[in-house]
């Protein structure tokens, strides 16, 4: 009786986990950035942004092969010259299938900037997460060696490796 409670307690996961929908928008949203909250839609951000900023989008991808895959859509937009906390930089807006999944600030002097944060009440060090509620905030260094400081929602994030783990 027991080892077939365990069979079928491991068929309904499994078949749980491949019902994953890849698009849902959680209720109980995280703070990414001043003004931005994750599972935002591109519709809901994009009046937010200040009109006389230049905006670009830097990328627009999909990644599902065919319509058997859930699908995987990554749409970033850069936003410059953008200030905060009296620092400019560029910020940059990512969407994981039209939610909010990632803000990420390329203050033009990072050390500067990270004392504002601190000043603020986000104390952050180099090589350490910040966990708030259901958001993330670190300092990275992306592909061409630019420092900055990023906020993503952990549930959007892992979502995002669970499909790619499945999928890619």
């Amino acid at each position: 009786m027991k080892r077939l409670f365990c069979v079928g307690l491991t068929l309904t996961l499994v078949a749980a986990c491949g019902s994953e929908s890849f698009t849902e928008v959680e209720k109980i949203r995280a703070p990414l950035f001043p003004g931005y909250e994750s599972y935002a839609s591109r519709e809901e951000i994009t009046p937010k942004l200040p009109r006389e900023l230049e905006k670009e989008v830097v990328e627009e991808t999909s990644l599902a092969k065919d319509a058997s895959q859930p699908p995987y859509r990554i749409y970033t937009l850069r936003v410059s010259p953008y200030k905060h906390l009296d620092q400019y930089g560029a910020l940059f807006i990512t969407f994981y299938n039209d939610r909010l999944l990632q803000t990420a600030f390329y203050p033009e002097r990072l050390d500067e900037y990270v004392a504002a944060l601190k000043k603020s009440g986000t104390g952050l060090k180099f090589g350490q997460e910040l966990v708030r509620g259901h958001t993330t905030i670190w300092i990275g260094t992306d592909f061409d060696n630019k420092q900055y400081v990023g906020w993503a929602d952990k549930r959007l994030r892992e979502q995002q490796r669970r499909w790619l783990a499945r999928y890619s």
